[in-house]
């Protein structure tokens, strides 16, 4: 197995990477762009970065997840012509096109997470909703939606989404202002703010902004933000309360992470500098190790 590396340099000047998924077997890293209409590959032990789809639309492509068993990519998928939401599903092996699911005409679908059946759950950012899309049937829909989690005018609100380790409950990460919600699986009207202690979970540091993606390592949330990561163990058995470590970034300019080899790995993506302060990114776009140890 070949081994697995610290960095990896992103090539394109002008993509915006936003989301990034990893396949265990066949040890490939994936990154979406928000310009340019690409999925990337990148080989985790040669590090060669290679085009696995491109969008014909010129769609911005944000969160993704890996199906390692069902051998899926889904990506979400927004068009840039307006607020037009969807979610594609892609054949990780070969990047062909499966399908797309239209799930919004007036939001942007931000992130996607899988539960153990391979359903993927998608955050709403412009609306306060989190979708439900079951590629056994071919169903989709609104799961939950509630005013709780809308978004401030002209700002993000559901951003990143995991599915609880014991499958009972989904975390949304919102951005503005930055919090998590718990949305029962079984009483999808069951919403509720998670309780935080410890580091500020709001802005530690003023280049922090909103929480983006979220993941789970084992038992443990790890909260992406521009300037950072956050970890948060829970105090609650329902995950209903938990305590915050923040950890500066190495470099700022990240959107989200995935897990490789139990390792969190985020990506370096300027989204924050570029779309929202419009200023020039600072290059180059990567792929990186954030060591779990920033926390101790």
């Amino acid at each position: 197995m070949p081994e697995i590396r610290d960095v990896y340099l992103l090539s394109s000047p002008m993509s915006l990477p936003e989301g990034i998924a990893f396949d265990s077997r066949t040890r490939r890293f994936f990154a979406t762009g928000l310009f340019g209409g690409q999925i990337t590959q990148i080989d985790a032990g040669a590090g060669e970065e290679r085009v696995l789809f491109t969008s014909e639309e010129q769609l911005q492509f944000s969160g993704a997840k890996v199906d390692e068993t069902h051998r899926r990519l889904w990506v979400c998928a927004s068009d840039i012509r307006g607020p037009h939401g969807g979610l594609h599903l892609l054949d990780v092996d070969s990047g062909a096109l499966i399908r797309h699911f239209p799930l919004s005409a007036h939001g942007i679908c931000n992130d996607v997470c899988l539960d153990s059946d391979g359903v993927a759950y998608v955050t709403d950012s412009f609306q306060p909703v989190i979708y439900r899309v079951d590629p056994r049937d071919g169903s989709y829909g609104e799961f939950a939606r509630d005013t709780q989690m809308s978004a401030p005018m002209g700002q993000f609100g559901l951003n990143g989404i995991a599915v609880t380790p014991d499958g009972s409950s989904l975390i949304g990460g919102f951005t503005s202002p930055s919090k998590l919600f718990l949305v029962s699986r079984r009483n999808p009207e069951a919403v509720r703010e998670i309780t935080l202690s410890g580091d500020p979970f709001g802005v530690p540091d003023p280049n922090f902004t909103g929480a983006d993606g979220i993941i789970f390592i084992d038992d443990k949330l790890y909260v992406i933000h521009n300037g950072g990561v956050q970890e948060i163990t829970f105090t609650a058995r329902d995950y209903s309360e938990g305590t915050v470590k923040s950890a500066i970034a190495p470099e700022p300019g990240l959107t989200t992470a995935t897990v490789a080899d139990g390792e969190l790995y985020v990506i370096k993506s300027e989204v924050v500098r570029a779309m929202h302060m419009q200023l020039p990114p600072n290059l180059p776009f990567k792929i990186y190790h954030f060591p779990r140890s920033l926390f101790a």
